[in-house]
């Protein structure tokens, strides 16, 4: 079973270390060990010293007899490379590499391209007319008082149609209409008059536009002054022209307000550009925040397959050491044995020679 051991170190500066680790194939190293010094090497240590003569000679320069201890370790080597897979592991980690390289590439590809349309951008927005900005930002609460014009005429509106006979909401979603109509009416009046060609042809637009209007409103009108008289216009008709007035009062304040403190058609051409400008340059940069937060979170990908790939590394050749150090005691414990039961009281001589080394399974990666 593959683990990874977490350490903290102090509590209020912690800091978190992963150590890569197979505690199942720990223990049953341990168990082939303690079986190998006791199966093996004592025993072999004991019958060889009881030999007459004891085995091996004095004079003996070479290990001809423990070669069953050296052979079971190098059996436990290959069963540690084959639990551990460093190999195969590797090439995962390679593949991963790769593929990290070339997402990187082609984020940073993308990047440098968003970069440069993010710069681009930016200079046409230097050079876009932004002396527009403090009075478009200006005629954003001037707005409020068209809106409350048109509150105000839903309201009239509203309470005409209901003597119309309409229902309370169906009289008020309509009255709303009207007023919206209004609203947007006066929003475009000065751009619609501007259609005209010469002066009189504007002021003809102008006469049209105000005599449409207040024949609706005198319509409106004579269904406001009905209300609660059995269905008679009172007052000769001042009823409905008064009303009339009022609505086309509100439309020509709404108009004024928007000709004097709203934008003109050139001028709505000039924000309109510098918005769109700003709206693309905003897009860009949060598109080039994104990209490099993606590359980014590739590189830590990258650092933890890196960091992956180097605890394979040093468990790997912790094991094979782990394996070299069992060899060197169970040998030690066949020469010790051996030296406690030979009748001659003799050491012979490869015993002061170093233990040698097993064959290595570890190969490091050069990544």
């Amino acid at each position: 079973m593959k683990t990874k051991v977490k350490n903290n170190v102090s509590e209020n500066n912690s800091i978190t270390v992963f150590r890569y680790k197979m505690e199942d194939l720990e223990k049953k190293l341990i168990q082939e060990h303690e079986a190998i010094k006791n199966e093996i090497a004592i025993p072999l240590g004991k019958d060889l010293g009881n030999m007459k003569p004891s085995k091996p000679e004095e004079g003996c320069e070479k290990d001809v007899y423990s070669g069953v201890i050296s052979g079971a370790y190098s059996k436990m080597m290959m069963t540690a490379k084959k639990e551990l897979q460093s190999d195969i592991e590797s090439h995962h980690i390679l593949a991963d590499k790769e593929e990290a390289d070339r997402k990187l590439k082609e984020l940073e590809t993308e990047l440098e391209k968003k970069e440069t349309d993010y710069r681009l951008k930016k200079r046409e927005l230097e050079k876009c007319d932004n002396t527009l900005k403090k009075k478009a930002q200006r005629y954003k609460w001037t707005r409020l008082i068209l809106l409350f014009l048109v509150l105000v005429d839903t309201l009239i509106s509203g309470t005409a149609l209901q003597a119309m006979g309409y229902p309370l909401i169906t009289s008020y979603i309509i009255g709303l209409a009207i007023g919206i109509g209004i609203f947007f009416t006066a929003e475009h009046l000065p751009e619609i008059i501007d259609k005209g060609k010469t002066l009189w042809q504007k002021r003809l637009i102008a006469f049209t536009v105000f005599t449409v209007l207040f024949i609706v409103f005198y319509v409106l009108g004579i269904f406001r002054t009905t209300t609660f008289r059995g269905n008679e216009v009172f007052g000769n008709g001042a009823g409905p022209f008064y009303f009339a007035c009022l609505n086309l009062f509100f439309t020509a304040v709404a108009t004024l307000v928007v000709y004097f403190a709203g934008l003109s058609r050139a001028e709505k051409k000039i924000w309109d550009k510098y918005r769109i400008a700003e709206d693309e340059a905003k897009a860009l940069k949060l598109e080039v925040v994104e990209l490099k937060e993606k590359i980014a979170e590739v590189r830590k990908q990258q650092k933890e397959s890196e960091l992956a790939r180097k605890q394979i590394q040093i468990y790997a050749n912790d094991i094979q050491e782990l394996i070299q150090r069992l060899f060197e005691e169970a040998q030690k414990t066949f020469y010790s044995t051996n030296c406690i039961h030979r009748s001659d009281g003799k050491v012979p001589k490869f015993f002061e020679d170093d233990i040698p080394l097993l064959p290595s399974f570890y190969k490091g990666l050069n990544i």
